[in-house]
This record gives structure tokens, C-alpha cells and sequence, in this order.
């Protein structure tokens, strides 16, 4: 099974639509907000037309006030070990996982959510906590690795035991599949260009309005902290302009292009890297033969 990750914006999905389209692939997305319904101009999710000509796992499988994870993608990336499968997304996070392993965690209630949320409202704090319950596991992760220092806390205040001891005892469950790595990468003066055109292409698509129904309907969603959502709230509730917030979308996304980058490059090994016009040669003679 193959993977094409890569940096927001860098043509990952169009890729990978060419070539499920040419071979007779289904696409799986890993991305965290195509992952749920009724975001489809902030996630850049396929269009319409797109998902009705090629079958795509992993789109639309949440509704905005359920909590995604790398189990729900380890889960159903397993059931379709069988098929002809191409994976793709941003949320190289859950690819990570998927190739590493997952350990089976302890079920979150509500209030436990609710009290971590309010502990890494101060992320140093929140680090500073972890670190204090258990330096091994704490010394081990960035002090800004938010989700990482999340699942921390949720296992000590769930079971009792500090990370460490819980994963030693809860050894990670890994997939039979392997999975071949290809990076789609761009030059940066062409992301920011591109990253651009589409941050323009949404404002005119209906952002304004996505967003705007997104906080009627579901008004404590994870999702409102999403980039392109997050900066239209602060639009509507008066706080900064509607350019500003189309500027604040665009560095921000420029600065998790640049994230996804970092990512990549040191958490996966024996990576084909290239560009749009590389990488389709190189799946194609894989595909063909």
C-alpha cells in the first residue's frame, strides 16, 4: 500500500486522484478536518464530483462534535487491508501511528475532557504537570506537543498509573500492512503562492458561511480551532477585519506548511521525495506493473 504525504496545499489530493482514477484505486484521507461532515470549504475537501468518481475512506466520517483520533483511522485503514488502496493527507500524525502502532487507551468521559482542555489552556503549565507525574514519559515529547502531553494526562487521571508504567503494560498493536512513503513536495515560493490562491478560492467558495453555521450547530466543537475556521470567528465576533482575517488564514497556513514539513522529514525513514511531475512517474511504474 502506498502514502503520499506532504505539506498543505502541496497537490496531494490531486495526485492521488489521478492515480485512483487512472488505476481503479479507492483514496483513504487521513486528514483532521475531512474527517468530518459539513466541512468541506475549510478542509479543501474533494469536491462532490471527486468523491462520487472515486471511492474515498476517511471523508465525512464524524459529525463536528465528536473527537477524532488516530484509532479511528487505525481502525478503518485495517479493514480495508484487502483493497486497492492509496493513502493520502496532511495529518502526517496519524500515518505515524498507524506505521508505529497504537496502544489501546482508556476511554475518555466527558469531565475528564473538559478539565484537560482547561489545563492546557497554559500549555507550559499542562508540560510542567506532566513532567512532575512522570519525567520519563514527559522527557520524552516536546513541551509543545499538545496532543501528546493530552493522552499523558488522560491515562493518569483515567487509570491511575503514570504513562510510562500504562504503555509498558499496553504494548502497541501494530498493523499487517506495509506502507510505502512518497512526499510530494513544492518549492516554497510556489506553496505561498498556492496557499494563497486557495485561502482567496474559499473566501469566495462560502467560508464565511461554512463557519458561520458550523458555530450555530455546534458551538463547542474541537473544529472552531482549526485554521480557516478559527480566524473567521474572530471575523464575526468583530474582533479583527475580513482582510485580516483572509492574512491571518494565509500565515497561518504557511506556518503549518512549514510544520508539516519539520514532520516529515525527521518521522518517517526511506521517503521517495519529489515533485508532482516525479512522484506521478514513479507511482505510475509502480501501478503498472
Amino acid at each position: 500500500m502506498n502514502a503520499i504525504i506532504g505539506s498543505t496545499a502541496s497537490g496531494k489530493s490531486a495526485l492521488a486522484f489521478y492515480l485512483a482514477s487512472k488505476y481503479k484505486l479507492d483514496i483513504f484521507s487521513i486528514d483532521s478536518l475531512s474527517v468530518y461532515k459539513y466541512i468541506d470549504i475549510a478542509s479543501a475537501k474533494p469536491s462532490k464530483m471527486q468523491l462520487h468518481q472515486v471511492k474515498h475512506y476517511g471523508i465525512d466520517v464524524l459529525n463536528p462534535d465528536e473527537k477524532c483520533n488516530a484509532k479511528l483511522f487505525f481502525d478503518l485503514l485495517d479493514s480495508l487491508s484487502l483493497k486497492r488502496v492509496i493513502i493520502v493527507g496532511g495529518s502526517s500524525f496519524y500515518l505515524k501511528s498507524m506505521i508505529d502502532g497504537l496502544s489501546e487507551m482508556p476511554q475518555v468521559d466527558y469531565n475528564t475532557a473538559k478539565y484537560i482542555e482547561s489545563l492546557l489552556a497554559n500549555k507550559q503549565d499542562a508540560y510542567n504537570l506532566l513532567l512532575k507525574i512522570d519525567e520519563v514519559y514527559a522527557s520524552k515529547i516536546h513541551q509543545n506537543d499538545t496532543y501528546r502531553i493530552a493522552k499523558g494526562l488522560e491515562i493518569y487521571f483515567l487509570t491511575g498509573k503514570i504513562p510510562s508504567v500504562f504503555f509498558a503494560e499496553n504494548k502497541k498493536q501494530k498493523l499487517d500492512i506495509k506502507i510505502n512513503i512518497f512526499e510530494l513536495v513544492k518549492p516554497k515560493d510556489m506553496l505561498i503562492k498556492d496557499i494563497k490562491i486557495r485561502t482567496n478560492d474559499m473566501f469566495r467558495n462560502g467560508l464565511i458561511d461554512e463557519v458561520r453555521d458550523l458555530v450555530t450547530l455546534y458551538p463547542h466543537s474541537q473544529t472552531l480551532k482549526a485554521i480557516g475556521i478559527k480566524e473567521i470567528i474572530d471575523f464575526l465576533d468583530s474582533k479583527i477585519t475580513l482582510d485580516q482575517s483572509k492574512e491571518l488564514i494565509i500565515k497561518n497556513t504557511i506556518q503549518l506548511a512549514k510544520r508539516q514539513r519539520t514532520f516529515n522529514k525527521t518521522q518517517f525513514r526511506d521517503v521517495c521525495r519529489g515533485n508532482f511531475v516525479e512522484l506521478k512517474e514513479v507511482l505510475e511504474n509502480y501501478y503498472k506493473v
